[in-house]
């Protein structure tokens, strides 16, 4: 069902919450969120971070809810392993497994010094042959982390945070998203209240995908997508809580339900 996967894909972008600094004891932050189309909410994740001096660990899971389940039941569990450092969190290990329709999928990354260094996805992809197919260049992948832990860095303060560009690798398509500021907005959650930062994200697809797919075209020339950001648990670093993303068929929402911080 072409609405879960663009919903899940936005899930995976956005599920996260910080944790703590390396002067602190072990701290640890669950999260809920929803994702929501038509007001009807299509999917659900829990995701736990925690950090232990300058370890990064998350555990999460997700499964489509409401109707969605009635025509594609998707569920699934999201493993990350990495360091929280100067200005990121910085992955070392990153692992999607997942069934949809029957069917069990797996995307495992690995990275080092900031770089992929190996992907696996179960089933493996298929070479794309394809004259429009853009593959992924040699050296094409430095400095790309998974959907999370991209979302996931420090700032200085609020004007600051939207003035960078994040680089995504999800296993297969290597994609820029282009922040700009677009304001604040005050945001609230079961555990949580304060001021999020506003931006408008800009999508473009850089490697690993074929042009002319409707739905990456519309992304980069009319899809609106903005994501806010908040410090959830820690001053100094931000993660989102909310994000609107336009598609073909409407605009999909996904926002944080809950936020416990132990």
């Amino acid at each position: 069902m072409a609405v879960m996967k663009n919903a899940l894909a936005a899930l995976m972008v956005l599920a996260m919450a910080p944790g703590a600094s390396a002067m602190q004891a072990p701290k640890t932050v669950k999260a809920e969120y929803s994702i929501l189309f038509l007001g009807l909410r299509l999917a659900r994740s829990t995701m736990t971070s925690t950090v232990n001096g300058d370890s990064f660990a998350l555990d999460g899971t997700f499964a489509s809810a409401g109707l969605a389940s009635l025509f594609d039941s998707t569920k699934g569990t999201t493993t990350i392993r990495g360091k929280l450092g100067a200005s990121a969190v910085e992955p070392a290990s990153y692992l999607l497994s997942y069934s949809s329709g029957g069917k069990a999928k797996k995307t495992e990354i690995h990275f080092a010094k900031g770089d992929v260094v190996s992907t696996v996805n179960v089933p493996a992809l298929r070479e794309d042959k394809d004259p429009k197919y853009v593959p992924v260049p040699q050296g094409g992948l430095r400095a790309a982390v998974d959907p999370i832990t991209a979302t996931i860095f420090r700032a200085d303060g609020k004007a600051d945070v939207c003035n960078r560009t994040l680089k995504v690798y999800d296993g297969e398509i290597r994609v820029d998203l282009r922040l700009s500021p677009a304001g604040t907005k005050p945001f609230r959650a079961k555990g949580f209240e304060g001021e999020a930062v506003r931006c408008k994200a800009q999508f473009v697809p850089v490697s690993g995908y074929r042009k002319g797919r409707k739905a990456l075209d519309f992304l980069r020339s009319k899809g609106r997508i903005e994501i806010a950001f908040a410090e959830l648990a820690m001053p100094g670093v931000w993660a989102p809580v909310s994000a609107a993303v336009a598609t073909e068929i409407g605009t999909i929402f996904v926002t944080a339900t809950s936020v416990t911080a132990n």
